[in-house]
């Protein structure tokens, strides 16, 4: 299990959280349409080919 804490003081910012694959749904449909939630709780993933702000890349 990981945690997501500040980067300047370490305080801890989320329950446990577990990463997982991204869905492979994730880039469908149209950006204005409601969707239902695409993960369980206490999950994260990280999308390999990101876009937009904040223009960081992830180790």
């Amino acid at each position: 299990m990981d945690m997501f804490v500040c980067a300047g003081c370490g305080t801890e910012l989320t329950a446990p959280v577990a990463r997982v694959a991204l869905p492979v749904h994730t880039h469908y449909g149209a950006w204005e349409q409601l969707h239902p939630p695409l993960m369980e709780p206490a999950t994260y993933a990280v999308d390999p080919l990101p876009t937009g702000p904040p223009w960081r890349l992830w180790d």
